[in-house]
């Protein structure tokens, strides 16, 4: 398995456990009145980490109009399937929609970092092939 589908596999797996521990293991009590639940700051959270989800994601699939769907695709569904089990019983949090929603916007923003990435890793590559034929 290549180096960047298990990373990508296992950034998956970090959201799941994040998303899915349940209240009673968490170190703050998520349906008590705080400054970051009334600043919304765990939407910036939920964003950030699907944006860093897309990206990975995007790095696995060759290229193609398709990677972008099956990514798209795949972010939206694990928004939606973990928000809806965090409101099971066992799992005891409260699945909200507006995260759901920072979910699905992070997974957006993932397309543009991605190009930018991608960009910037292949200007780094010529630097650094020019460094190498240059001390020939």
């Amino acid at each position: 398995m290549r180096l960047r589908v298990v990373v990508a596999v296992l950034w998956t797996i970090v959201i799941l456990v994040l998303c899915w521990t349940p209240q009673d293991l968490l170190p703050v009590n998520e349906r008590t009145a705080s400054l970051t639940q009334e600043l919304h700051l765990d939407k910036f959270v939920h964003a950030g980490i699907f944006t860093v989800f897309t990206v990975l994601w995007l790095r696995t699939r060759p290229a193609g109009k398709t990677r972008y769907l099956w990514i798209l695709l795949a972010g939206t569904a694990l928004a939606a399937i973990t928000e809806v089990v965090q409101n099971l019983p066992i799992i005891n949090r409260e699945g909200e929609f507006e995260d759901a929603m920072a979910d699905f916007a992070g997974v957006l923003f993932g397309f543009p970092l991605f190009h930018w990435i991608e960009q910037e890793l292949r200007e780094w590559n010529i630097r650094i092939s020019s460094l190498f034929r240059a001390g020939r």
